[in-house]
């Protein structure tokens, strides 16, 4: 940020600056604020941040820049500088050592690069910054941001989405009129606007009025109004016209540019000389590196000095801790354009020989991304080359992925320029496109990936490296399967000729090929050559492709496998793997045992992502054979190591949230909410997926309106229209308990087709045990209140499950859990009681031996009214007793009141009374509730329905009553007893 202090007092903005320093004693309580500053250059975002800082309640501020060469290989700029101010100011604290090291040498040495770098440092940062906002708070301004690299801009989204309760203020500002059509910011500001705690603020230009208080205040008396049209009301053409000597009624500058040099053609030559020279370095230069640029025009560092002075003193340029400012970005643009093109080429020429000689004070890696850019403004391609080739590996070693694959795209650029590249780099062209395209797959760019290998497959003699040829082949596979694409196939096939079975990556190929295989439904070709690339893994001793292919295998014969994001089951029992794969499950001890041994591989190999994900396809294992603590265990032991690794805000929500679905499962939801509560709070997707099973929690305790504000938030953070249809499935599986537990079963069976319309949730590729249970007991509940209408649309979706049912059990095993949520839902479902009753027995049996509590209190409901249906007043009295032991804070209120109308059902068949009138059950409650005088919303809180329900059922009884108002019905129910 411009150290320069404005000479006049804040004109205009006072309003907006009330508005930050509200936002900032917002956030001083507890509550992370993010204010977006978008406006036009030159509008005050600068100045206005400036007195913001001057004023902010908050104990500590730091701010940092992007630069404008930010996507050539220099990373994090921003926060680089950030975090260099809060240490020095602060001390090193915990990040001593750690993952910061990556961005701030000073604090030690960093740890090698693995495949959690990225998400570890992103974590560091965040955890820094929560650090040095207490005590008293914390204001981090992020200037430019439409120069921000990919890298900087995802740390900002992470950072936005889990800073919650950290007393930090952060303001960003960009320039709009930068934005064009195909700029990132464009698509990305308003999902960063829809986020919670994340406000927009724009600067319009001054008025009239505001523009004569700024002259005035710059000690000029003038015409306002020709002022004010001339400047178009921006501030910093104002300060520029003011400061020109010229007349305001002469011509004007042909446009912005030439008005800003205005206040630079007074200054010495010497002094524009060294602008000049400033300017092709961008906004911002370092002491060191232009006292290095000057001294090959032979002025040395004191007549360098000298001559800044003056820019100094007119306020062209400002000072920092390391070097020097423009007063404003469009100045610099300004200064530099006005050189003529020989001069730039000198100039950039004299950069790339003093970064080439190395300067004190900048890293290796800003040296080489600052090196690339400088000779490639010149043209001076060997030299660009070599240090883009650098600057990727210091990217990789930041783990900054985007911007390791834009320099790797510089170098094949820049490849055909320099005859001898191979040379120079020592490697192949074609080695350069297998990284490339490796790295577009890191980056989620899988035709960037394909179109690299391809072209590396063209350029490379299939004779002279076979080798070579095979892995571009496996490569370009592995992204058209990413696509979906049939050839993938093609290509894996094709490589395994270039690496033939003693090859050290016919291993990683035939792991490749038996995923793709899987992807594509041939699980009997995908397990031979699973069996095939762990056989050669073992044989080879290769522990990392053991483990590929172990998990491979794994999966295939369990048919389970969570995602790397994980979600959490929705019904009360709680499945651990709530997407991904769906089919058979389970996979019994064989595959247990195999992941057992994939965690650990992946522990002993250092593969952090492939260690948790064995851990949680582990629990969801476990969790299918019916052996919920030992699957509870593992996702316990999955937690703890994202807490050991500082990832616990990342893909530890993924085990936390599998902990408690868990617990859960196993008729401990007290125990369940208090952990989901103790997760750290933020807004990214996976805590997405603990919102929708805090709805589910909430509404198993009757809280509509929490569980439909957790539902609202897990949509804010994951619009519909960009997140895929599996990823909303718990959403609609959470919205369906919602509906039916409140009292609106017909409701909940027309979201039931409507979430099958829109991601095939009663497929059988969908999950065909995952809402086994629950489509049961909404059908049960249709038939006991009586509902035709909402019983045929359940009946629908009842056909629908137990198709998918038929196709997988035709496939071969069904894991316990599976058959147990088959049993139940057969047993809710059939209408004949005595067949009911005697699976739910059954199912009650199997659900007590595998301690799945979770499931009894439903079953036993089915059951109660089963046996109630055949008379069976002792048995119904037996389950109704079973069913309370049930009871308390690890059941949940729904629970409670399935006791309470078990109970009343039970009173009422006992004395003879029954349901007069032809009421259901449901309706006699309502009755008796309006016979005390009850309101609807009354009645509601009182039987845990909504007003509307209530509504529903009062014009429905008052028709089978044959009355037409409440004080009619009051008196119908004391005629038939019920008071």
């Amino acid at each position: 940020m411009s150290p320069i202090e404005p000479p006049t007092t804040l004109i205009g903005r006072r309003p907006q600056l009330e508005t930050l320093l509200a936002e900032a004693r917002s956030a001083a309580e507890g509550s992370a604020r993010t204010t977006l500053l978008c406006a036009d250059a030159g509008i005050g975002k600068t100045r206005l941040l400036t007195a913001y800082l001057a004023r902010t309640p908050l104990a500590r501020s730091a701010s940092g820049g992007c630069l404008e060469m930010g996507t050539e290989g220099i990373a994090y700029a921003p926060f680089t500088t950030i975090l260099r101010r809060l240490v020095r100011d602060g001390g090193p604290g915990a990040a001593a050592g750690g993952e910061l090291a990556r961005l701030v040498p000073a604090l030690g040495e960093a740890p090698g690069p693995t495949e959690e770098s990225r998400a570890r440092l992103f974590e560091a940062v965040l955890t820094f910054l929560e650090e040095r906002s207490r005590p008293g708070g914390l204001a981090v301004v992020l200037e430019d941001l439409h120069w921000a690299d990919t890298s900087t801009r995802d740390l900002l989204v992470f950072l936005l989405r889990n800073l919650d309760s950290a007393p930090l203020h952060l303001l960003v500002s960009v320039r709009t009129d930068d934005l064009h059509r195909t700029h990132p910011l464009r698509r990305l500001l308003p999902e960063l606007q829809r986020l919670p705690g994340v406000s927009r603020m724009g600067l319009a230009p001054l008025d009239v009025d505001e523009v004569a208080a700024q002259a005035a205040a710059l000690g000029h008396d003038t015409d306002p109004g020709l002022l004010h049209a001339r400047s178009g009301g921006n501030p910093l053409f104002v300060e520029s016209l003011l400061a020109d000597p010229a007349p305001l009624d002469v011509a004007l500058p042909e446009g912005p540019r030439e008005l800003l040099l205005r206040s630079v053609e007074g200054l010495p030559g010497t002094t524009r000389a060294v602008l000049g020279t400033a300017s092709a370095a961008g906004v911002r230069v370092e002491h060191a590196l232009l006292t290095e640029v000057a001294a090959a025009t032979g002025v040395t560092e004191a007549e360098m000095e000298t001559a800044l002075r003056p820019a100094v003193d007119a306020r062209v340029l400002g000072t920092t801790d390391t070097g020097y400012v423009f007063r404003h970005s469009l100045l610099a643009e300004a200064v530099y354009a006005d050189l003529l093109p020989g001069e730039r080429v000198r100039i950039h020429r004299r950069y790339a020989d003093a970064l080439d000689r190395g300067v004190p004070g900048l890293s290796p890696g800003e040296t080489a991304g600052r090196l690339a850019r400088h000779a490639h403004a010149v043209h001076d391609h060997p030299r660009a080359l070599v240090a883009a080739w650098r600057a990727s590996g210091h990217a990789a070693a930041t783990a900054a992925h985007p911007e390791r694959l834009d320099l790797l795209e510089r170098v094949l650029e820049l490849w055909e320029s320099v005859p001898d590249a191979a040379e120079r780099l020592g490697l192949a062209h074609g080695e350069v496109l297998r990284l490339a395209s490796r790295a577009a797959h890191v980056c989620g760019s899988p035709r960037r990936a394909i179109a690299h290998a391809t072209i590396g497959l063209e350029a490379t003699d299939p004779e002279a490296r076979p080798d070579l040829v095979g892995e571009l082949l496996m490569a370009r596979g592995r992204a058209l399967s990413d696509l979906g694409r049939l050839d993938a196939l093609e290509d894996l096939r094709a490589a395994a000729g270039f690496l033939g079975h003693g090859h050290p990556r016919r291993a990683v190929l035939d792991a490749a090929s038996a995923t793709v295989l899987m992807r594509l439904g041939r699980d009997e070709e995908a397990e031979r050559a699973a069996r095939t690339a762990l056989s050669s893994a073992r044989r080879e001793g290769d522990r990392v492709r053991e483990l590929d292919a172990l998990m491979t295998l794994a999966n295939l014969l369990g048919e389970i496998e969570v995602p790397e994001e994980g979600t959490t089951g929705p019904r009360p029992s709680g499945e651990v793997g709530a997407a991904g794969r769906a089919g058979r499950g389970g996979g019994g001890e064989p595959v247990i045992a195999m992941l057992r041994r994939a965690v650990e591989l992946a522990r002993d190999t250092g593969r952090v992502r492939m260690e948790l994900r064995a851990r949680r396809n582990l629990a969801a294992h476990l969790d299918h054979e019916l052996r919920p603590e030992e699957a509870y265990r593992e996702a316990e032991l999955g937690w703890e190591r994202c807490v050991e690794l500082g990832i616990s805000r990342g893909q530890g929500i993924g085990c936390a949230t599998a902990m408690a679905s868990l617990l859960n499962s196993m008729g401990r939801l007290d125990e369940a909410e208090e952990l989901l509560a103790r997760l750290p709070r933020g807004r990214s997707r996976n805590d997405a997926y603990r919102l929708n099973l805090s709805a589910l929690f909430h509404t198993f305790q009757g809280r509509w309106e929490r569980a439909e504000e957790a539902l609202t938030e897990f949509t804010r953070i994951m619009p519909r229209d960009v997140s895929s249809p599996m990823e909303y499935l718990n959403h609609h599986y959470a919205r369906l308990y919602l509906s039916m537990y409140r009292g609106e079963p017909v409701e909940a069976a027309r979201i039931a087709m409507e979430a099958h319309e829109d991601v095939g949730l009663l497929d059988p590729g969908r999950f065909p045990f995952h809402g086994l249970s629950v489509v049961g007991e909404l059908i049960l509940r249709l038939r006991l209140q009586g509902d035709p209408e909402g019983l045929s649309r359940a009946r629908e979706s009842t056909a629908l499950l137990r198709s998918g049912l038929d196709h997988v059990h035709d496939r071969g095993r069904l894991s316990p859990l599976a058959r147990l949520g088959r049993t139940v839902m057969e047993g809710l479902v059939e209408e004949d009681p005595a067949r009911s009753l005697e699976l739910l027995t059954e199912a009650a049996e199997v659900a007590e031996a595998g301690r799945n509590r979770g499931m009894l209190p439903q079953i036993l409901f089915g059951a109660f009214h089963a046996a109630l249906a055949l008379g069976d007043r002792g048995r119904a009295r037996s389950l109704l007793e079973r069913h309370a032991s049930h009871l308390g804070p690890g059941a949940g209120r729904v629970v409670d009141r399935d006791a309470e109308l078990m109970r009343a059902s039970l009173e009422a068949e006992t004395s003879g009374k029954g349901a007069p009138a032809g009421l259901t059950s449901r309706e006699v409650e309502v009755l008796v509730e309006v016979a005390k005088g009850s309101s609807n919303r009354e009645i509601g809180r009182t039987l845990f329905i909504s007003p509307k329900t209530v509504s529903v059922h009062v014009t429905n009884l008052m028709a089978k009553l044959g009355v037409d108002n409440r004080t009619a019905a009051a008196a119908k129910a004391r005629e038939l007893g019920l008071l």
